[in-house]
């Protein structure tokens, strides 16, 4: 999987990097252009090497020259360097701005799932008292159903074109009061409605799901080496919340669809 996210984060990177500059905003242009880019590579680079898995060639190579090509408007000296170095004949200041494929949006949600639990895990493993004897990942394809109640109403004031109204949070706020009927959860309900909002903003509608569009065990378990050495756990399994009952209910309650957790016992 992750070779295509390599080459998906290069296109939408490419497309955002070019529309930056275009509107001269030179500093998200640098931030789009090389810092994502590398921190994309960088992701792409670890994940193979822990999952003694060679990188992709052909990726690299779109990779690394569409970087020289988005870092040259401000670093035009270094890009002339690698550019000649990696065998392109001309100047990188006249070649052309890399093409770029349409974005796969459900991919980059695959992709920032991936990352967003290694964070998750990075801090929970951080705290992990000493003497513990096991790891897992625990998962979930159905949310309680508060959450659907609140997804629910985050559909219907979505809009397609626009996205959330300003006012939304305000009138989550509203909507809680008058229908989350456990006051104690009307700040629970409002830190999940701010999470999928954000999560939205970055990929779109698809975020509202009830069911999440892929599948979140599986892109842990073929990438469960590289967590392994990145978390430093050398033994880990992934547990299903469906279907394995010990699961204690502190642990159950960090867990929803999309967001896994780390259970360090």
């Amino acid at each position: 999987m992750l070779f295509r996210s390599l080459i998906n984060e290069t296109n939408r990177l490419i497309t955002q990097c070019g529309d930056s500059f275009a509107a001269m905003q030179f500093r998200e242009g640098l931030q789009k252009g090389w810092f994502e880019m590398l921190l994309a590579r960088n992701d792409y680079r670890s994940w193979c090497s822990d999952s003694s898995i060679p990188m992709h060639r052909s990726v690299i190579a779109k990779w690394i020259n569409a970087l020289v090509i988005l870092i040259c408007p401000i670093c035009p000296h270094w890009s002339e360097n690698i550019w000649s170095k990696i065998g392109n004949e001309g100047l990188a200041v006249k070649a052309s701005w890399p093409s770029a494929d349409a974005e796969d949006k459900l991919l980059t949600r695959q992709s920032k799932f991936l990352r967003d639990s290694l964070k998750k895990f990075r801090g929970i493993s951080g705290k992990a008292k000493k003497g513990w004897s096991s790891a897992s990942i625990v998962v979930t394809n159905s949310y309680p159903e508060w959450k659907v109640n609140v997804l629910k109403f985050m559909q219907e004031q979505y809009s397609d074109g626009s996205g959330f109204p300003t006012t939304f949070m305000k009138d989550m706020k509203k909507w809680s009061g008058e229908n989350v009927t456990d006051k104690r959860m009307i700040k629970e309900s409002m830190q999940f409605a701010s999470f999928v909002r954000n999560e939205a903003n970055e990929v779109g509608r698809v975020a509202l799901d009830l069911e999440l569009p892929f599948d979140q065990y599986a892109i842990l378990e073929v990438s469960l080496t590289y967590l392994k050495s990145q978390l430093n756990l050398p033994d880990m399994d992934i547990l299903d919340l469906d279907t394995v009952e010990d699961i204690p209910e502190r642990v159950a309650g960090q867990v929803s669809p999309g967001r896994p957790h780390l259970w360090i016992r």
